[in-house]
């Protein structure tokens, strides 16, 4: 939801809500094709399958975001690379914090 934040702190209303349903869109679908390609084939190329999705994600949510707010697809673009860039980095900021929370929890 770090994206929503930021497009309404440097955007508008309407583009935080364009936002918010490309995220309930391209979220799901994304954590649910990792998790199944960890479980069934490797996390050998993890990092690959990561950038991959990622850039389907921002072509995705720039062509989306670019019908529901009527913008060109260079300003869409723009808003959709720099929103999850930033979403992207918070992630890899916290991580560690979540990792160590987590291994820190007793065994089931």
């Amino acid at each position: 939801m770090t994206e929503c934040g930021l497009a309404l702190i440097f955007g508008t209303k309407k583009l935080a809500y364009a936002v918010f349903l490309c995220n309930l869109l391209t979220n799901p679908l994304v954590n649910a094709i990792l998790m199944l390609c960890y479980h069934f084939i490797s996390r050998e190329y993890d990092r690959l399958l990561i950038a991959f999705l990622e850039i389907c994600v921002v072509i995705t949510e720039a062509l989306l975001i670019k019908a529901m707010m009527k913008d060109t697809l260079v300003k869409a673009s723009v808003w959709s690379l720099l929103l999850n860039a930033f979403s992207f980095a918070s992630g890899l900021l916290i991580m560690p914090f979540v990792s160590s929370a987590v291994s820190s929890l007793p065994a089931a």
